[in-house]
């Protein structure tokens, strides 16, 4: 049971990689299973087969919902835009209370640059979202590394959009191109001449943002969650108005609001961590 519990997890989680602007580390934070992630990864060979099979599990939900998923994602979004985007909505909302628990007895006068900084820069991300400061086809071996790196950060820390952070540096549509063109062996040279470099960048990105992430939730777990709650804060509120922009008829509102409920109450039956 607990086995498959996880794999639900780590398909909620892929699927909030897939919805532009949801992040899937604040999905795995609010489902409980955040915390774990990075201890495994960080100690990954202390206790190898424990943590392998977490992992495994995890990432198996993760490539379900990537494979299986994506294209009915991109139908829901483009045909019931509303309902989908309140339905994660609620799956986050719904797992607010594990944030609330690991800052309980502290104050939060105390913490205000974690709360402010953090909703600062989530605000300036959308304030320039639509622009692009370098779009260039022809980006070098190292700035695509860069890019890597960059993509891992916003993997590792949650609430930061990795599509809304690279599209702002104009990289996204090449990589969204290259990965169109994965399976195609005309363009298999122009791929690997971008994937190389950015799954390098990723790769490294990663391994060195969890050293961080743990250092930070073993030394500063108190400021870390404030940071974490500053980003959830502020990826609900952008979320939000990103939701609300077009109009929308009182049925489909309503409609919407139910899956709202619905995702709430779904993220509810899985706030507690995974034990092994």
């Amino acid at each position: 049971m607990n086995y498959l519990k996880l794999v639900l997890k780590g398909f909620i989680v892929g699927l909030g990689k897939i919805i532009p602007g949801v992040s899937g580390g604040m999905l795995a934070i609010v489902l409980g299973v955040y915390e774990d992630s990075v201890q495994a990864i960080a100690h990954f060979f202390k206790d190898f087969r424990k943590n392998i099979f977490f992992l495994g599990t995890l990432g198996i939900g993760v490539l379900l919902a990537i494979t299986f998923m994506s294209n009915i994602i991109e139908f829901s979004l483009e045909n019931y835009y509303l309902p989908t985007m309140l339905l994660f909505i609620g799956l986050m909302l719904g797992g607010s209370k594990s944030l609330k628990r690991e800052i309980e007895g502290t104050n939060c006068k105390d913490y205000v640059l974690q709360l402010t900084i953090p909703f600062l820069f989530m605000m300036l991300i959308q304030l320039f979202q639509k622009e692009t400061f370098l779009v260039n086809s022809n980006y070098s071996f190292f700035l695509i590394f860069l890019f890597g790196i960059i993509d891992a950060i916003t993997m590792v820390v949650p609430g930061i959009s990795g599509t809304a952070i690279l599209m702002l540096l104009g990289f996204y549509p090449l990589l969204l191109e290259t990965f169109s063109n994965l399976l195609d062996p005309y363009y298999i040279s122009d791929t690997l001449q971008i994937m190389i470099p950015f799954g390098l960048g990723i790769l490294v990105g990663v391994l060195v943002t969890i050293k961080i992430v743990s250092y930070l939730l073993e030394k500063h777990s108190i400021s870390f969650h404030y940071v974490i709650i500053s980003f959830f804060t502020s990826s609900i509120f952008l979320l939000l108005l990103q939701t609300f922009k077009n109009n929308y008829s009182i049925g489909t509102v309503i409609a919407s609001f139910i899956f709202l409920v619905l995702g709430y109450f779904v993220s509810k039956i899985f706030d507690s961590h995974y034990n092994l």
